[in-house]
Order: structure tokens, then sequence, then C-alpha cells
């Protein structure tokens, strides 16, 4: 994609992107709009897009804007449940041919829920602003709020990670960050570009690891310790696999469980097996037939190291159904994988122990379940 270009082609990964999005979206609107539903005076849920683009590809999928755009306003909860919930979306970008692109869509957008869709809602506010991400930021507001920060920036250089570290510290913050490592990578030891690494990281400790295999990981450990540093106790990474040469990744940060599992949820709706990394198809070469000769897909998630974290927190100690429970909520792991994907098989195979009080079922929680693990053999 060149600077001039105002729409460009979808990349497979960017459908995964995408994706991923819609399903934390999803999960975190709905969370939060039920708890201000709830409240006597409603609440604010913000959505910032700090680097929205023209909000469609040139092959007519739609961008990040108007996929947000579409999901809360055909979700039937908005006129009913969700009705004392204000919304404000706010897409910031720096291109002018794309902004206008992106006023002009999101228009018709409008238009046609007035027109053929369930209507349009008066309590959803939307407004494209052309200028650069730092000078749009999301300001803190009086009222009971939350706010969804979500950076997909071109490269690194407009993303200082100072200004993201304010921003999250708002109350009821989430972000979910791209992460374009193979460039930050590539160009670390490139002349001109300490200062905007340093701004990109927050601070110069970049500069001090060393070239090698390692250095990507260390880079990626590194963004999400200063994510942390700012307030975030949950922070993870999903990855995305262009090529062989490629590898971005989503960064999620919260300070509340529930955010978590809103992140959580984008991860295992590209990855159902592991909740880790989604790996572009590779294509045949032009002319040559495509064929399946892969193993077959691995049936449900894999918790095999969900139940290693149970073991290796436990060992042969002695708990209960609501301590795997907290182990889980800190982990990558759903809570819908904890029961039946994880402990009753763990059982089945006679490497748990339990123990039910009399009229407790399977792995419900306030029964008063207990377990322990049986000793591996030497």
């Amino acid at each position: 994609m060149s600077s001039e270009e105002v729409c460009w082609p979808r990349e497979e990964h960017t459908r995964a992107k995408h994706e991923l999005l819609l399903a934390f979206f999803n999960k975190w609107v709905s969370i939060h709009s039920g708890y201000f539903a709830g409240q006597a005076n409603g609440g604010l849920v913000r959505i910032y897009d700090g680097f929205a683009g023209p909000g469609i590809y040139s092959g007519g999928e739609p961008g990040s804007p108007l996929i947000i755009m579409r999901a809360l306003c055909t979700n039937p909860n908005l006129f009913r449940a969700w009705d004392k919930v204000r919304y404000d979306l706010h897409f910031v970008e720096k291109s002018h041919a794309r902004a206008a692109m992106l006023q002009q869509k999101l228009e018709e957008f409008q238009e046609a829920m007035r027109e053929c869709g369930p209507g349009w809602s008066a309590n959803v506010n939307w407004a494209v602003t052309c200028g650069r991400y730092e000078e749009n930021v999301p300001q803190p507001v009086r009222e009971p709020s939350a706010l969804f920060l979500f950076l997909d920036p071109f490269g690194y250089s407009h993303a200082p990670m100072e200004l993201t570290q304010d921003l999250v510290q708002q109350p009821k913050s989430d972000t979910l960050i791209f992460l374009p490592l193979s460039f930050v990578n590539r160009f670390k030891d490139r002349e001109g570009q300490e200062l905007a690494l340093d701004r990109f990281f927050g601070t110069p400790k970049w500069r001090r690891i060393p070239n090698g295999d390692e250095r990507p990981r260390h880079l990626l450990s590194l963004f999400e310790s200063q994510l942390r540093e700012a307030g975030l106790g949950y922070v993870g990474a999903f990855r995305l696999r262009p090529d062989a040469a490629n590898e971005y990744f989503i960064v999620g940060g919260t300070s509340h469980p529930k955010g978590w599992a809103s992140i959580k949820e984008g991860f295992w709706a590209v990855d159902p097996v592991n909740g880790m990394e989604y790996r572009t198809p590779k294509q045949p070469p032009p002319g040559q037939q495509a064929f399946s000769f892969e193993e077959a897909p691995v049936a449900g998630p894999n918790t095999a190291p969900l139940l290693e974290a149970l073991r290796a927190e436990f060992g042969e100690r002695e708990f209960t159904v609501e301590d795997a429970m907290r182990v889980t909520e800190r982990s990558r792991f759903l809570d819908t994988h904890l029961r039946r994907a994880t402990l009753v098989p763990a059982e089945a195979d006679g490497q748990l122990i339990v123990h039910r009080p009399q009229g407790a079922r399977q792995f419900k929680a306030g029964k008063g379940i207990t377990m322990r693990f049986v000793s591996r053999p030497e």
C-alpha cells in the first residue's frame, strides 16, 4: 500500500484481525452496556479508533469502523435493554482523502439503517476527525463510562507508548493494539530510528536487546511489560503470520477480568484450537492444483496447557472448583474450557481424584466440590 492510495486490497491476515476485533467487540460492548443499563442514570460507552482508514477495502470489504458500527447498531439490545446507554464513536484518520471516504461510508451506513434496517438510535453518536492520533485522543469524562481504544497503525512511528499508557489509565479502559513486530525488528538498527522506537516502546530499553533469533520475543515482552506498567493487569498477544518472513501481533490489555474475557473471546474466535495465532494458508504455485493431505483438524480446544497450569498451581494439594476458576480467569483460556474440556476428561483419565458432597454433580461451583491431582509415576 502506498501513501497515495485511498483504498487498497485486504490481505488475508487482515481478515483474521477483523474477525478477532468483531468477536472481542461483541462481548465487550455487551458487558459494559448491560452494566450501565442497570444503573439509574445509565452510562457512556466510548469507542476510539485511532488509525481508522477509509472504512472500506478495494474489494468492497468493510474496515474496522464499519465493522464496529455495524456490530453495535444491529444488536437487538440497542433499542430495548440498552436504551439508557449512550454511545460515542470517534474515528481518527490523518489522510484527508481517506477521512472523506470514511465519512461518506458511515453516512451511507446510517442512512441504510434508517431506511432498511431497524432504524437509527439517537443514543449513538459518531464523528470522523482528519488528523493525527496523538493530537485527537479521547479525554477523560466525568460521567460513568467505559473506553475501548483500538490502535491499528500503518507503522510504529505514530503510536507513542507514553500516550497509550495515559489513555488506558482512564476508568474501564480496554485496548487492542496492532504490533507490526517484523517491521520493528527489521528496522531496529536502521540509522535515525532510535527516537521513533523510544516513543513507540515508551523507553530506550529496547536498545539493550541483542540481535539474534530471540530478539522478536524479547521486543514483544518489553511491549507487554510497558502496558502492565500502565496498570493493565491482564495483557496478552495473538500472533498473525501472513508468511514465513513476517510476524505481527494483536496485543490486548485491560485492568479487569471481564475485559480480559472479551480479549480472549477474540483470540479464540480466530484460533479455536489454541487461541494463540493465525497463519495465512499457503497458496499453491500458479497453475498447480491444491491437494489436501493435511491431518484432520483437532476437535475442540486444546486444553492440555490449562490442565498443566492447574497442576503447576496446586501440585497434589486439594483445591476447589472456585480455585480452578480463578486460575482459568487469569490464563488465556475461556471459562467455558474449564469443566467439560479439562476437568471432566482429567477425572475420566484418572488424573484427578474428586470429592463431591451428596447431590453435587460434575464440577458445579458453590457445591463444595474438591479435587486433587494424582501423583505422576516416576
